[in-house]
């Protein structure tokens, strides 16, 4: 079993328990009964997201710090679920000014970007600095993904728990903070999303040298 095998399948079964056990009952209890139809929403689009994902990455090798930093992130937002701090969830609790959520779309992207990274040095694209700057997009648009499914629980749930245009632009803005960050610290401290790639094996010429071609001198007859 790979390492994404093992990660994908710890948290299909994490987040199953927690459905059955605890999310469920907290949903209803903190939200209401009216609200769940938005909590089988999203856990359509959970469950959904983690067979995708596994089935795009799992032909890839990926480190395990990688994966754990991606697991913190769901380990956040879980947290932010069924933590309760003077009798309120931990997600609508502001911290320095922030909701808590925030904190978690930060991690997310953070983490999204270090695996997107990872994805280009598997498929020996040189991280540029135009390269660089697509990556970072690359996340604000599975970032914004998530903001469109939650803009369709608005559209089809008659009772939900989304917030507004400006919660949604704060996540983004998280998110690309998040990603940011995460661009900074590899310049910084020069992280790198992976172990580094062999090269192709060369072939006796440097194909960026040009090649002198000696005249062939003939005898004479």
């Amino acid at each position: 079993m790979k390492k994404i095998d093992a990660f994908a399948l710890t948290n299909v079964i994490l987040f199953v328990l927690l459905c059955v056990f605890r999310y469920y009952a907290r949903f209803v209890q903190y939200r209401g009964a009216a609200y769940i139809g938005e909590f089988f929403v999203y856990a359509a689009v959970i469950m959904a997201g983690i067979a995708i994902l596994w089935y795009v990455f799992r032909h890839y090798e990926f480190e395990t710090s990688t994966l754990l930093l991606v697991q913190l992130g769901i380990l956040m937002h879980f947290s932010g679920a069924f933590v309760i701090v003077d009798n309120h969830r931990l997600y609508d609790q502001v911290l320095f000014g922030l909701r808590y959520d925030k904190y978690v779309h930060f991690v997310n992207a953070f983490a999204a970007t270090l695996l997107i990274s990872r994805l280009f040095q598997i498929q020996k694209i040189a991280l540029t600095r135009s390269n660089n700057v697509f990556v970072v997009l690359v996340v604000l648009g599975l970032g914004a993904v998530i903001e469109i499914v939650e803009y369709m629980v608005v559209l089809t749930v008659p009772a939900n728990g989304v917030g507004g245009y400006d919660n949604n632009m704060q996540d983004l803005m998280a998110n690309l903070a998040g990603a940011s960050s995460f661009m900074l610290a590899k310049y910084l401290w020069g992280w790198r999303a992976g172990p580094k790639l062999s090269q192709p094996a060369s072939l006796g010429l440097n194909s960026l040298s040009p090649v002198t071609v000696k005249p062939r001198v003939i005898d004479p007859p």
